[in-house]
């Protein structure tokens, strides 16, 4: 969705690689997100080339690159989380 797409302002890991950071301008609500996130996950899982920065020069854990398990965690995540999403798991207590 353009609309929210053009809202994106950074998306990428967390430096302790557990997680990701979700940065977006203007009033967002959790349920305006989930099918730009289901978009980005089913991205991974159908990716098939090279993944870019995993030499050494490109990046300092390039060594931790591995497509086979992104996908198949993006899969999971799919399955577990996104597509089974009810309005209680995207409200954060106050």
């Amino acid at each position: 969705n353009k609309e929210i797409d053009d809202k994106v302002i950074y998306i990428g890991p967390m430096g302790c690689r557990t997680g990701f950071y979700l940065i977006m301008k203007g009033d967002i609500e959790p349920p305006d997100i989930v099918q730009l996130l289901k978009n980005a996950f089913g991205f991974v899982v159908g990716f098939n080339d090279k993944v870019p920065a995993t030499t050494s020069r490109e990046c300092g854990n390039y060594l931790d690159h591995n497509l086979v398990f992104a996908k198949y965690e993006a899969e999971k995540f799919l399955r577990e989380t996104l597509n089974c999403l009810k309005e209680e798991n995207m409200v954060y207590p106050k």
